[in-house]
């Protein structure tokens, strides 16, 4: 990248810049080539800061944060890569809305809430991954959806400057909100919460986080599942139905414990996941004639 946009970039004011910094230190699955630039905004200022120089100078930018949703391919990406981490991740509470900033950590989020009994998280308690990227992906288990709690949301449009939108401007459905095509960045949200005694609310959240132990590989590197339920029916029962558990190519491997899950069992590249990915798509469709559609974001480049 030119040197005079570094020069820039470095320039803003609370924000810290790296060069080809690799996305395989920031993303779960331990995967992904490195990005132009690597900028982490240390405050909501500073990220409208960084909106508006990557308008003005025509830099293409995508926002990462806990990187547990996505594949980075490993030709990396072009432009400048957004970390919304423990950089912009404050909590706080007034009565039962709870105001958390973007780049805090879900689970987190969920022992608050255990903390303060309120209820209405306890379905979240072990999804990896950040509020900005809950949100955006309008993540959801056992019923529950981070959807059916968000009572608004800070976000920075493409202008860089900020907007606050009520819940029904969200369009939260199945692993669905506006924020995957209004190019807006989601810097905060408040969720309207439900006062419980503490000992009930945790008691709740440590059975669902003992349940996820029991069926999913969480001491295991992974994206999270990897494709979304198909009507009627659950993508994990047809990949174990079509005899997708232990697949593997090369380090990447289909998980033995819960066959919607792919881990980097062995230094994987992202171009291994991906074929992985398609080979256990393809099982599934000769076998029962459904297309399974991919819930992990791909993005990026391959090498060249």
């Amino acid at each position: 990248m030119d040197a005079e946009l570094i020069r820039s970039a470095r320039a803003l004011e609370g924000v810290e810049v790296l060069v080809n910094e690799p996305l395989s230190k920031h993303t779960s699955l331990g995967v992904g080539g490195p990005a132009d630039l690597f900028v982490v905004p240390h405050s909501t200022d500073a990220l409208c800061a960084v909106v508006n120089y990557a308008v003005e100078a025509q830099i293409p930018f995508f926002v990462l944060g806990e990187g547990t949703n996505v594949i980075v391919r490993d030709g990396g990406i072009r432009g400048m890569a957004v970390k919304l981490g423990q950089n912009l991740a404050v909590i706080s509470r007034d009565g039962s809305l709870v105001t958390a900033q973007a780049g805090a950590r879900l689970a987190m989020l969920c022992r608050k809430c255990c903390e303060w009994g309120l209820s209405g998280l306890e379905f979240a308690a072990g999804i990896p991954g950040s509020i900005g990227g809950a949100l955006v992906m309008n993540a959801g288990a056992y019923d529950g959806e981070v959807g059916h709690v968000v009572d608004w949301v800070l976000a920075i449009d493409g202008e860089g400057q900020k907007r606050r939108l009520s819940r029904d401007e969200l369009d939260m459905r199945y692993r669905h909100s506006t924020f995957q095509h209004n190019g807006m960045i989601i810097a905060e949200a408040g969720f309207l919460l439900r006062p419980d005694d503490p000992k009930a609310v945790r008691s709740r959240t440590y059975a669902v986080v003992e349940d996820r132990c029991c069926k999913q590989p969480v001491a295991q590197r992974s994206a999270g599942s990897i494709f979304r339920r198909p009507t009627g029916d659950y993508a994990g029962r047809l990949l174990d139905q079509a005899g997708a558990k232990g697949l593997e190519v090369g380090g990447a491997k289909i998980s033995e414990k819960h066959a919607n899950f792919i881990v980097n069992c062995n230094a994987a590249t992202a171009g291994q996941i991906l074929e992985l990915i398609e080979l256990a798509r393809q099982r599934v469709h000769d076998q029962f004639d459904v297309w399974l559609e991919s819930e992990v974001m791909v993005v990026g480049e391959d090498p060249q």
